[in-house]
């Protein structure tokens, strides 16, 4: 007999439509848990060939104790299985007929931990089931460690709350000519492509103990860049100059993302339209659409944008039933405060950090690290001659500097330049 020692949470989905799922209010989820829900036929009726699915995702590894179904039939009718799913493993199957619905049709009971994904399907063999809602009795997963590295030295050790709470990842300073762009789940030396990482400020979730390693960007450059003083049409990144946050990618659901400035990021690059020298429509280059406005929302619509412009400030910005809403990258969710999104916010413009930096690539090699303590693509020797030399490797241009000495290490390079 197994002893309930930890506190269980419930969360029940009652079916709305069917497409939509909707959250009783007594519920109690995973911090980041999204939910998805489909019906081949109409809303929760599963006739015969028909196909009900609920799928949860982002549950920070949680263990499922029990799942429930609230179920109904035809009269003296209806039959059909549902088969629950727990990440690629089925973990339950059972045949239900309209002589075993009723409002709690247990499906599953035990304990499967780390579970990221639940599916719970139901298909139908004879006319007609009804789903109600689902219900889902689960447990938090025991609270993870996290590692961060930088190099081959720990930076810190963070533990979540509670499992599946996550971490928020810190940020670190930068290191020569290294930036700090956030937190690699896997450890590599000097690459040219850019690496996978997690973003600092963001809340990453582990599946187990694990370790980051800080992951470093190559910057010659280290001045700021400059920002846009006049207005001509032509690519550009909207970027906050005070957090180094740029608006990212496309409206989605009334929203925009944000993420640090990184010009080697097209989702990042818009190109601006100005009419003259108060009015400019934005256009998303990757993917061509239009950055517009519906109403307070964001949409992909060709939206005239009113333009705030003194020095190297640019802000854009609409009036709204006589409401003016600038376009702003630091806008707190109401309904989760540790969620910030981009979007239309109620502002007069004015002076602000909002700004238009070019989307002409830098002369900076394109190049990460997590040990930054190296060179790029280079190892130090001692007693060697000084050199001073530009080296292709790929179409890269690897820069090695007056009084410092080198060998080349495993590449095939062509060397140009002359001895001092």
């Amino acid at each position: 007999m197994r002893l309930f020692l930890i506190l269980l949470s419930v969360m029940t989905w009652t079916v709305e439509s069917k497409n939509a799922v909707q959250l009783t209010e007594e519920s109690t989820v995973p911090y980041d848990i999204e939910a998805a829900y489909s019906n081949t036929y109409n809303k929760g009726q599963v006739r015969a060939g028909d196909v009900a699915i609920l799928m949860l995702s982002h549950m920070g590894g949680i263990t499922i104790e029990k799942v429930e179904l609230a179920m109904r039939s035809n009269n003296g009718a209806g039959a059909g299985t549902v088969i629950v799913t727990a990440d690629a493993t089925e973990i339950a199957q059972k045949t239900v007929t309209w002589q075993t619905v009723s409002e709690a049709v247990e499906i599953f009971s035990g304990a499967q931990t780390n579970v990221q994904t639940l599916t719970i399907s139901v298909s139908g063999s004879q006319n007609s089931l009804y789903v109600d809602a689902f219900t889902i009795t689960w447990s938090t997963a025991a609270a993870r460690k996290v590692t961060l590295l930088k190099g081959d030295s720990i930076v810190a050790t963070m533990s979540e709350i509670t499992g599946g709470a996550g971490i928020v990842l810190p940020t670190l300073e930068n290191v020569d000519y290294w930036r700090f762009v956030g937190w690699s789940e896997t450890e590599f030396w000097t690459v040219y492509e850019k690496p996978d990482y997690y973003m600092p400020g963001t809340r990453y979730v582990p599946s187990a103990d694990c370790q980051l390693w800080a992951t470093y960007q190559y910057a010659e450059v280290t001045g700021e860049r400059e920002f846009a003083t006049d207005l001509v049409s032509g690519g550009y990144m909207y970027v906050h100059r005070s957090d180094h946050m740029a608006l990212t990618g496309v409206p989605e659901n009334g929203k925009m993302t944000r993420a640090p400035e990184d010009i080697y990021d097209s989702n990042q690059h818009y190109w601006i339209e100005f009419s003259g020298t108060d009015t400019a429509y934005i256009e998303h280059i990757p993917t061509g659409q239009p950055i517009g406005y519906k109403g307070t929302e964001m949409a992909t619509e060709f939206s005239p944008w009113l333009v705030y412009h003194q020095g190297d400030q640019t802000l854009f910005y609409t009036t709204i039933d006589g409401k003016n809403y600038v376009l702003w990258l630091n806008i707190q969710d109401k309904t989760n405060q540790a969620v910030t999104y981009a979007g239309l916010f109620q502002a007069d413009p004015g002076p602000s950090p909002m700004g238009l930096q070019t989307t002409l690539m830098p002369t900076e090699i394109y190049a990460f690290t997590c040990h930054p303590e190296t060179k790029v693509g280079i190892e130090n020797v001692p007693d060697a001659e000084s050199i001073n030399r530009k080296i292709l490797r790929d179409g890269q241009v690897l820069i090695l500097r007056q009084g410092e000495t080198y060998t080349i290490k495993g590449l095939k390079l062509k060397v140009e330049g002359v001895k001092e």
